[in-house]
C-alpha cells in the first residue's frame, strides 16, 4: 500500500477514525491534548503533524499508525461507502474492522515481499472454471485439497493458509472481511462472537477468496442476504460438516441415540454452533422441522456435552490468532534480525511477549 501524498489525504484518514470511534471533534481534541480548531485543520489538511501528535492520535482513535499515513488497497476503497457524521453503529463497526483489514494486508504483503512467507501455489482442484460456481463441489474440492475429505477439520486457521488465505482474529464486533491480494488473501474476523460463528465467518471468507472476490466485508449481511451470500453459506456447512458426514453419523449409530445426542456429538468434534447443526440436520431431512424447532429452542449446556462427547467443544479462532506457517514467518524474520522485537510482537498480533521471543546468535543478525 502506497504512502499518503499530502497532509489533505492524512487529515481525511483522521476524520474517518475519528467518525469510526464515534467522537466529535471537541472529543478527539480533549483527549489528545490540543484545541478543536487544530483538530478541524488538521482533518481540512491545513495543519501539518508532528510525530508525536500522529502517535497520540492513532492511540485515542484505535487505529494502527499506518492507517494515518498509508493509502488503503483501492478494492477496499471502491466498495467503501465514506463515513458521515451520522454514520450508524454498523457502519462505524465496518470502517473499524475494514482498520483491522488493512493492517494484516500491510504485514501480510512485507512477509510476502520478504520471502519469509510463501503463499501456496493455487491447487487445480479449487480453480474456478467459467462464471458458474457449485458451492457443494468447490467445498469438497477445497477439503481434498488440504487432505481431509471428510471428517473435522482442524484449527481453521492453519487449513485457510494451506488454501493461500491469510487470516487473524480481532477484537472489533463486525463479523468479518477478506481483501484477495496477488497470489494470496487475507481476512480478519471478529473475536467477539461465539467460538462455532467465528469458524462459519472464517470458513464464509474463505468462500469468497475461493470464488475470487475482490473485497468481501460481512458486517452487515445479516440485513439483506443476495445470491452470492447463499452460494457462499452453502459452500461453509458443506465444508465445515460434510452432508456425507452428517448422513453417516447417523446411519453408523448402532446405540439407536436420540438425533439431540447426535447432534451434540457433531456439534462438539466439528466445532460447529448448535443452530448450525440443527439447520442443517433440518435441511438434509434428517429431523423434522418440529423437532428442529424444539432442538433450536434447548441449546446443550456444558453437562450435556460432557455427557454425550465426554468434552465440550475445543475453541478456536481466539483473539490475536494466526496460522502456523503465519507464526513461523514472523519468527523467521525475527530470528535473523530483520525485524525488531516490538515489531515482531505486532506481526504476532500479541501471541507472545518481547521476554517469550526466542535467541538469535550475532551471527544472525549480520547483513
Amino acid at each position: 500500500m502506497d504512502g499518503a501524498r499530502s497532509w489533505a489525504e492524512v487529515g481525511e484518514r483522521i476524520a474517518e477514525a475519528r467518525l469510526a470511534a464515534g467522537m466529535s471533534q471537541g472529543d478527539l481534541a480533549s483527549r489528545v491534548g490540543l484545541d478543536r480548531t487544530a483538530v478541524v485543520r488538521i482533518e481540512a489538511g491545513d495543519r501539518r503533524i508532528t510525530a508525536l501528535e500522529l502517535f497520540r492520535l492513532a492511540e485515542v482513535l484505535g487505529v494502527p499508525l499506518a492507517h494515518l499515513v498509508t493509502r488503503p488497497p483501492q478494492a477496499l476503497v471502491s466498495r467503501r461507502s465514506a463515513l458521515e457524521e451520522a454514520a450508524d453503529e454498523a457502519a462505524r463497526a465496518r470502517y473499524r474492522l475494514d482498520a483491522r483489514l488493512e493492517e494484516h494486508t500491510r504485514h501480510a504483503q512485507w512477509l510476502v515481499d520478504h520471502r519469509f512467507l510463501v503463499p501456496p501455489a493455487l491447487d487445480p482442484r479449487v480453480r474456478r472454471k467459467g462464471s458458474e460456481v457449485d458451492p457443494v463441489a468447490l467445498a469438497l474440492a477445497a477439503r481434498e485439497a488440504v487432505g481431509r475429505p471428510s471428517g473435522p477439520l482442524g484449527p481453521l486457521a492453519d487449513v485457510l493458509e494451506r488454501l493461500g488465505l491469510y487470516v487473524t482474529v480481532v477484537d472489533e464486533a463486525a463479523e468479518g472481511a477478506s481483501l484477495l491480494l496477488h497470489g494470496f488473501g487475507v481476512a480478519v474476523i471478529s473475536g467477539q462472537a461465539p467460538p462455532g460463528r467465528r469458524r462459519w465467518t472464517a470458513a464464509h471468507e474463505l468462500g469468497h477468496h475461493l470464488m475470487q472476490d475482490e473485497y468481501h466485508s460481512d458486517a452487515g449481511v445479516a440485513a439483506g442476504r443476495d445470491e452470492r451470500e447463499q452460494l457462499i453459506d452453502r459452500f461453509v456447512e458443506e465444508f465445515l460438516l460434510p452432508a456425507a458426514d452428517m448422513r453417516r453419523a447417523w446411519t453408523d449409530d448402532a446405540d439407536g441415540r436420540h438425533p439431540r445426542a447426535i447432534m451434540i456429538g457433531l456439534s462438539a468434534s466439528y466445532r460447529l454452533s448448535w443452530g448450525a447443526v440443527v439447520s442443517r440436520a433440518r435441511r438434509l431431512s434428517l429431523v423434522g422441522a418440529d423437532e428442529a424447532r424444539r432442538q433450536r429452542a434447548d441449546t446443550p449446556m456444558r453437562g450435556d456435552f460432557l455427557a454425550v462427547h465426554g468434552s465440550e467443544p475445543v475453541p478456536d479462532l481466539e483473539i490475536g490468532t494466526t496460522g502456523a506457517q503465519w507464526r513461523r514467518a514472523a519468527l523467521a524474520a525475527w530470528s535473523r534480525g530483520r525485524i525488531t522485537a516490538p515489531r515482531a510482537v505486532e506481526l504476532l498480533y500479541g501471541a507472545v511477549s518481547e521476554d517469550e521471543l526466542p535467541g538469535r546468535s550475532v551471527e544472525d543478525c549480520l547483513p
